[in-house]
């Protein structure tokens, strides 16, 4: 289940990398970064995106640098219980985070943690 998520993470970097931003890599599961700058980077473009997978609801949050980092954040993914209206964390993470479906019915919405959205109704149970 993760490698997957691992491999859509590492493939999103990958394309990422394509404007000048090297990728991070893949080790047991984890993401290993370059070590630091010996100056100040500036790290302000920031990468967060949810999508579904039609068996997860995947999510990735990240920093770009200008000196070719990624800095990895902490993300969550949030499902809205339809009979209260509430919103409950489902996974978290960092850099990436993944939710298994446990069916495709009935639909429920989702959304990054930590956002004040409607959400994404999705067949994902």
């Amino acid at each position: 289940m993760f490698q997957s998520l691992t491999r859509q993470f590492a493939t999103k970097l990958t394309r990422v990398a394509a404007i000048g931003v090297s990728a991070a890599l893949p080790l047991g599961g984890a993401f290993a970064l370059s070590a630091p700058a010996a100056h100040a980077d500036k790290c302000t473009e920031l990468y967060a995106e949810m999508e579904f997978t039609g068996t997860h609801v995947a999510a990735d949050k990240f920093r770009i640098c200008e000196g070719g980092g990624v800095i990895l954040l902490t993300v969550g993914i949030q499902q809205k219980d339809p009979a209260t209206g509430l919103w409950k964390t489902v996974a978290t993470g960092v850099g990436s985070a993944g939710y298994a479906c446990k069916g495709n019915s009935p639909s429920k919405r989702y959304r990054l943690s930590g956002t004040t959205s409607a959400g994404v109704l999705l067949p994902c149970a």
